[in-house]
């Protein structure tokens, strides 16, 4: 076995690594029931990738394939809120969220976009 081949792939992995990016889930894991029957979710994602601009960056929220659009947390970085709904009956809700952001290239910026892992809503009957 060539022994430059293990130290090539700790490299490869390292640099795919680097590029990964960070999202935290800011919304509790269970509310109490709403008369409006909307609820909060808040996200955070963080990208190590180069040439990725805070200020280009567009979040969404999933539900039931519905994307909804995210609004940015005022005075904060990488924050984003929104307001989801919970159809009547329901005592939860999946739903992930989406990012796109422009990835610089030689000559030009390209679109990427990323997706969470599902997390789930749970709405606390009385």
């Amino acid at each position: 076995m060539n022994p430059r081949l293990p130290a090539a792939l700790l490299l490869g992995v390292l640099l795919l690594a680097g590029c990964a990016s960070e999202v935290s889930n800011l919304t509790p894991r269970a509310v109490q029931i709403s008369p409006t029957r909307t609820y909060s979710v808040e996200v955070t994602w963080d990208s190590r990738r180069r040439g990725v601009k805070n200020d280009e960056v567009k979040a969404w929220v999933m539900v039931d394939q519905t994307l909804y659009p995210m609004n940015r947390v005022p005075h904060t970085v990488n924050r984003w809120e929104a307001r989801i709904p919970v159809p009547e009956g329901k005592t939860y809700v999946p739903y992930k969220f989406k990012f796109e952001y422009m990835v610089p290239e030689i000559t030009t910026r390209t679109l990427q976009s990323e997706w969470s892992q599902e997390y789930r809503l749970v709405v606390a009957q009385h």
